[in-house]
C-alpha cells in the first residue's frame, strides 16, 4: 500500500517532539494532505464502502431481530429545519417527571463514533440512557454526515448547527450555563472540534472524549511506530485507520487544522474543562495523551505516558488493558475483553469529574467570569 510522504515526521521520536516544543497550528507550518497513489485511492474505496456496506446490513438486521426494550429508547426524537436528514435523540433521566416542580436540566451532547464513516446515534442508545439515570442530565444524542461522501469538516458544522438548535429549542428545559459535550473515537474528535467554533466556544463548558483521534498529522504507519508498548495485542485500528484517513481528510487539506486536530488548538479556544480517556492498547494513545500534557503543562513530564493525571480543569486517565473502541464492546477487535466492572468505574470517573465541572454551579459561575 502505498504510503502518503510526511516529511520529517516519520520516526517515531519525530512524532512526540512537535507536541512537546510547537503545540499549535500557529506555531507550525501547514502540512496539506498529499494526494496518494491511484492503486492506494481504489484500495481505501473498495474497502471503507465494503465495511460501510457490512456494518449497514448488521445494524439493520441486529435491530430487526433484536429490538431494544422500552428502557433503551430514546425519551423523544426530533429534527431540526438546520438539518432535517439528521435524528436527533433525546434522553430525560427516568425521574424528570415524576418531580412535582421539574426545573432546568443541565446539557450532555454525546456523539457516536464509527471512524467518521459509519454507525449513528442509536448506536449509543444504551450508553445515554444509562448517562442520563447517572448525571441526572439532559442527554442529547447527534447523528452527522458520513464520509467519504461527507468528508471534513462536514461533520463538525452538522455538530455545530444542531448543537445550536438544541439550545435555542424552548421546549426542552436546558441550563444554558450548564452544557457539556462528549464523545466516542471519532466523536470524541467532533466533540472537542465543534466545541471551538464561535456560535459554541464559551457556551459548551466541558469536554469528556473516550479514545479520541486528536492528531491527523501523521500516518498510521508513524502512530504504530510510536506506540509506548510493544506487549500488547493487535491494533483494532492498523489497517482501518488507512482508509478512514483516506474518506475524511481531503487532498490538500491542511492536517494541522485545528478542527481537524484538536492538538494543534490553542487553549484558550477549547472548553475550559477537559477529560480525555484513552486505551491503553490503542494506537491513537499517544496523540492524546501528549495533548493532555500540553494543556496540563505538564511536557516537562511526557516520559510518564503510563500514568493518569487530574490538574486544574485537565484530568486524563489510562484505561489499562483496554483496547479501542472498549466502550462499545469493540474491543473485542483486538483480542481484549474489557469487563463491564471496568467500564462503569471508568464512567463514575466521568460523572465524577463533571460534578467538580460542569455540574458544579460555582465552578460553571467561575468560568463565566473568566
Amino acid at each position: 500500500m502505498a504510503i502518503e510522504s510526511f516529511g520529517s515526521t516519520q520516526s517515531a521520536a519525530g512524532y512526540v517532539e512537535p507536541a512537546r516544543q510547537k503545540t499549535t497550528a500557529e506555531d507550525l507550518p501547514p502540512l496539506p494532505k498529499k494526494q496518494s497513489s491511484l492503486l492506494h485511492r481504489i484500495n481505501c474505496f473498495v474497502r471503507l464502502w465494503l465495511l460501510k456496506s457490512i456494518a449497514r446490513t448488521f445494524f439493520i438486521v441486529a435491530r430487526f431481530f433484536f429490538r431494544p426494550n422500552a428502557i433503551n429508547r430514546p425519551t423523544l426524537t426530533k429534527r431540526y429545519p438546520c438539518r432535517p436528514n439528521l435524528e436527533t435523540r433525546i434522553f430525560f433521566p427516568p425521574d424528570y417527571y415524576a418531580k412535582s416542580t421539574p426545573g432546568l436540566l443541565p446539557l450532555y451532547v454525546d456523539i457516536h463514533g464509527g471512524g467518521f464513516a459509519f454507525c449513528d446515534a442509536q448506536f449509543d442508545d444504551r450508553f445515554c440512557v444509562s448517562w442520563a439515570k447517572r448525571t441526572g442530565m439532559l442527554v442529547v444524542s447527534l447523528n452527522y454526515r458520513k464520509a467519504p461522501l461527507h468528508p471534513f469538516p462536514t461533520a463538525t458544522y452538522d455538530i455545530a448547527a444542531v448543537v445550536t438548535a438544541v439550545l435555542e429549542d424552548e421546549l426542552l428545559p436546558i441550563d444554558k450555563s450548564r452544557v457539556a459535550i462528549g464523545g466516542f473515537s471519532a466523536g470524541g474528535n467532533l466533540a472537542l472540534s465543534a466545541a471551538q467554533l464561535p456560535g459554541l466556544k464559551g457556551i459548551i463548558k466541558a469536554t469528556v472524549a473516550y479514545y479520541p483521534v486528536v492528531d491527523f498529522g501523521y500516518p498510521a504507519n508513524v502512530k504504530l511506530a510510536a506506540r509506548p508498548y510493544t506487549d500488547g495485542p493487535r491494533d483494532a485500528l492498523e489497517h482501518s485507520a488507512w482508509f478512514f484517513d483516506w474518506g475524511y481528510v481531503s487532498p490538500g487539506q491542511n492536517r494541522r487544522d485545528p478542527l481537524l486536530s484538536p492538538c494543534y488548538a490553542k487553549p484558550e479556544d477549547l472548553p475550559p474543562w477537559i477529560y480525555i480517556i484513552g486505551a491503553q492498547w490503542d494506537m491513537l494513545r499517544l496523540e492524546a495523551q501528549l495533548m493532555m500534557h500540553r494543556l496540563a503543562g505538564l511536557d516537562d513530564r511526557v516520559e510518564q505516558l503510563k500514568t493518569s493525571f487530574e490538574k486544574g480543569n485537565y484530568k486524563w486517565t489510562l484505561a489499562t488493558g483496554c483496547s479501542h473502541g472498549f466502550t462499545h464492546g469493540l474491543g473485542d477487535l483486538g483480542d481484549v475483553a474489557v469487563p463491564k466492572e471496568k467500564r462503569e468505574k471508568i464512567y463514575q470517573e466521568a460523572h465524577d469529574w463533571l460534578k467538580k465541572s460542569v455540574l458544579s454551579v460555582a465552578s460553571t459561575k467561575e468560568v463565566e467570569r473568566t
